[in-house]
């Protein structure tokens, strides 16, 4: 007898998290195993209140064009799981005669699965990791954040280029990246460097480390009296020493972290020194001008690799890529740890990858490895950096403090 199966899509969205559905869905169809293949709506909400559509029978076309497109197509977002919206899930799950479901998600959503598979016992659950963020235990890193790390290294890139042209009118430019608690994002900024040898040294401030920002002016007047001028890269979510947040704005009745770079781009206009900031955004994990190849192969294997794994019983682990590059041959198996393990964790930038107010460059290594690829256009940026740094031997610049 044929089973039911449903996905949820979960929290934040990523430029590849459809491209893990269209693999879950190919796999599911080619497995002849399935009766309903149900998608929950608006992710956990949509498991509380029992709204689903039914995904089975999609064209090719269709699931081709999953594997392109960013953002949650069965609708995500974030909704808490209290005990008694736990059992609502448990009953709407029978309801449906669902014996397998998958939750596609970050720490949070691995959390919620493994509420799910505690309180019914009779679904098999798994999970599949999603996150920009890139901070979840047990998968050397996540579907979504190569991607994500493409897109800040070329804009940071270009955001150099561009200060470069305007140092005599604007000195310092802090861009602030996503990243609420940990730094992976941030860092990723670094990957801008590998196109800009001999740029004047980029300045990282991730949540890893507490923020001083007393240290931070010494450190931006230190830099101005050797270079003309300067580009800091900030996490949304850094800190003070006491743990509050450099800034936060409120979004309905919650308060999130953001708005550092405004903040202390102002606080370096008020002591005399021009600056600007830029956010990066929404795009980060939206954009699919950047995406990242691998990423997106790795997305769709991890959604097949889920079939698979609850064709073998498991249940109650969460998938995860491995340390060694996945070639997604057909025997390829993807890792898998167990719920508890990772379930609401978060996974912080390492401290090996982390120098005062920079990135070393091991990580760059590991990140440019990890991704495959080189970021878009690196030659020709390579080449007009050189070109305008030229200017440093034929006319030096004025180091003269202000």
């Amino acid at each position: 007898m044929k089973a039911n199966i449903a996905i949820v899509q979960a929290g934040g969205p990523t430029s590849v998290l459809n491209a893990s559905l269209a693999g879950f869905l190919e796999a599911a169809a080619s497995s002849e195993r399935y009766h309903h293949v149900l998608g929950f709506c608006n992710g956990i909400e949509g498991l509380i209140k029992n709204q689903v559509m039914h995904l089975e029978g999609l064209s090719k076309a269709r699931l081709d064009a999953l594997k392109s497109q960013p953002g949650a197509v069965l609708g995500a977002g974030r909704y808490p799981l209290t005990p008694e919206r736990l059992s609502k899930v448990c009953c709407n799950l029978q309801l449906r005669e669902i014996s397998q479901l998958v939750l596609v998600g970050g720490n949070g959503t691995m959390w919620a699965a493994d509420q799910i598979a505690e309180a019914c016992p009779d679904v098999q659950v798994v999970g599949i990791p999603k996150t920009v963020d890139n901070d979840l235990w047990g998968t050397d890193h996540s579907p979504g954040y190569l991607s994500a790390a493409k897109f800040i290294g070329e804009a940071v890139r270009s955001l150099a280029l561009d200060l470069w042209a305007m140092r005599n009118f604007e000195r310092v430019r802090v861009v602030e990246v996503m990243g609420r608690n940990v730094g992976w994002l941030a860092a990723a900024g670094s990957l801008a460097q590998t196109s800009l040898p001999d740029y004047p040294p980029l300045h990282f401030y991730l949540p890893e480390h507490p923020f001083e920002l007393e240290k931070f002016f010494t450190k931006v007047d230190e830099h101005l009296h050797r270079y003309p001028c300067l580009l800091v890269i900030v996490s949304e979510g850094i800190r003070l020493a006491d743990g509050s947040p450099v800034a936060e704005f409120e979004i309905g009745r919650c308060k999130v972290p953001g708005g550092a770079a405004q903040m202390l781009s102002s606080e370096l206009r008020n002591r005399g020194i021009p600056s600007r900031s830029e956010v990066l955004g929404i795009l980060q994990r939206a954009n699919t001008w950047s995406v990242c190849e691998r990423d997106r192969q790795e997305a769709i294997f991890l959604g097949k690799q889920a079939i698979g794994v609850l064709g073998q019983g498991k249940s109650k682990v969460m998938l995860g890529l491995p340390a060694e590059t996945v070639d997604f041959a057909e025997d390829s198996k993807a890792q898998w740890v167990d719920l508890k393990s990772v379930a609401g964790l978060e996974r912080p930038v390492a401290p090996c990858y982390l120098t005062e107010s920079g990135i070393d460059p091991s990580f760059t290594a590991w990140l440019q490895n990890k991704m495959g690829e080189p970021l878009a256009e690196a030659n020709s940026a390579l080449q007009v950096w050189k070109l305008a740094a030229e200017q440093l031997s034929s006319n030096p610049v004025n180091r003269q403090s202000r």
